[in-house]
C-alpha cells in the first residue's frame, strides 16, 4: 500500500519508521517547518524531516497547509490511504479527501474523549486510570471523524507524559499496522462518535506550568506527571523559581495547622508543602532557579527551608 505521511515530533517519527520497515511504501512525507530548538534557538528540522532525509523519502514542508500552492505540490503524488499522526496543523478537505481509502489519523485518547492538542497531558491531569488510542478518519473538524478503531491502556501512578505517551504510541503502531495490514480493497468500517460524550483538551501554554497551591495535593501531583519532562511545573521560593521534577503526595496525612504553601517536616530528610486540601506535595527531585536537578535532601542541607516557610 501506498501511504502518504504527516507528521512532525518524535513519538510520529517513531510511527513513521514503523511505516517505513513495514511491507507499506512512503510516497511523501509531510513535516513542520524547522524552527528555533533549545537554549541557542538553533533553526532545526522535526525528527520526522531527519528521518524522512536519511531514508531519502520525499520531505515537503508548508508556512501554511491550507495555500494552494500546498495542495497542488501533494495532490500529484500517488498514494492509497494518508495518515496522520501529530501533525500539529489542520488538513484541508482538498488533501484528506484525495486518496482513494481517504486519510485516517492517530489519536491518543479515546474519543471523542480529550478532542485536541494534548490527550495525553489531559488524561493525566485529570487523574484517569485508563486512556488509550483511536484511529478515525479526518474530517473538516477537528479529531471528530468517524472511528474505525479504539483501544485501552492503564494509566500507572509511575507514569508522566513521557512514559505514557511512549507505550500509547506503541499501541498506536502496533494497531495502525495491523489495520493496514488488511489490505482493504475501500475504506474501512467506521463509526460515528457520541457528540453527548465529547470533551476537548487545550494546547499547554509556559502560563500552566505554575502551581497554585490553593489546589489539591492530588491534583497539583497529577499535573506535575501531566507536564512533566516537556512542561516542567515549578514555584517560588525565597523569590527564585524552584522547578519541580518529581513529587508524590501523601494520602494519609493531613493538616490545617499551616498557612497553604508552607514548608512541613516530616522528617530531617524529608519535607512537604501543604496545599488547599491539607494534603501534602512531597518534594523528591527539584531544581532550584541557576542550579542542577538535586534530591531534596541535597536541597534541604543547601537551602535549610524552615518549617512553615512559604512556596508561592
Amino acid at each position: 500500500m501506498k501511504i502518504g505521511f504527516f507528521g512532525t515530533p518524535l513519538h510520529a517519527a517513531k510511527l513513521l519508521k514503523s511505516l517505513y520497515d513495514s511491507d507499506h511504501e512512503i510516497s511523501f512525507v509531510v513535516t513542520n517547518i524547522d524552527k528555533p530548538f533549545g537554549r541557542d534557538k538553533k533553526i532545526s528540522p522535526s525528527p520526522v524531516k531527519l528521518f524522512s532525509l536519511e531514508k531519502n523519502l520525499p520531505v515537503l514542508q508548508f508556512e501554511s497547509i491550507k495555500s494552494e500552492s500546498a495542495i497542488e505540490e501533494i495532490l500529484p503524488f500517488e498514494a492509497d490511504i494518508y495518515v496522520v499522526f501529530a501533525y500539529g496543523h489542520i488538513i484541508p478537505e482538498k488533501i484528506f479527501n484525495a486518496p482513494r481509502l481517504g486519510t485516517i489519523n492517530l489519536h491518543g485518547s479515546l474519543l471523542p474523549e480529550y478532542r485536541g492538542a494534548s490527550p495525553v497531558q489531559a488524561a493525566l491531569a485529570d487523574g484517569k486510570k485508563i486512556t488509550g488510542i483511536s484511529i478515525q478518519y479526518v474530517t473538516k473538524e477537528l479529531d471528530a471523524g468517524d472511528l474505525i478503531l479504539s483501544r485501552e491502556i492503564e494509566i500507572f501512578e509511575s507514569d508522566n507524559s513521557e512514559t505514557l505517551l511512549v507505550r500509547i504510541t506503541e499501541l498506536g503502531i502496533d494497531s495502525l499496522l495491523h489495520l493496514l495490514n488488511t489490505n482493504p480493497s475501500e475504506k474501512f468500517l467506521a463509526t460515528a462518535q457520541d457528540i453527548s460524550k465529547v470533551s476537548f483538551c487545550k494546547k499547554i501554554k509556559a502560563e500552566d506550568r505554575k502551581l497554585n497551591f490553593t489546589e489539591s495535593a492530588e491534583n497539583l501531583w497529577n499535573k506535575t506527571r501531566a507536564y512533566y519532562p516537556q512542561y516542567i511545573p515549578y514555584a517560588n521560593f525565597r523569590d527564585k523559581r524552584i522547578n519541580f521534577h518529581k513529587l508524590r503526595f501523601d494520602r494519609e496525612y493531613k493538616s490545617e495547622s499551616l498557612e497553604i504553601g508552607s514548608v512541613h517536616y516530616f522528617d530531617k530528610k524529608t519535607i512537604g508543602i501543604q496545599c488547599g486540601d491539607g494534603h501534602f506535595l512531597i518534594l523528591e527531585s527539584i531544581q532550584p532557579e541557576n542550579k542542577k536537578v538535586m534530591s531534596v535532601n541535597d536541597f534541604i542541607n543547601g537551602s535549610k527551608p524552615l518549617e512553615g516557610e512559604k512556596f508561592s
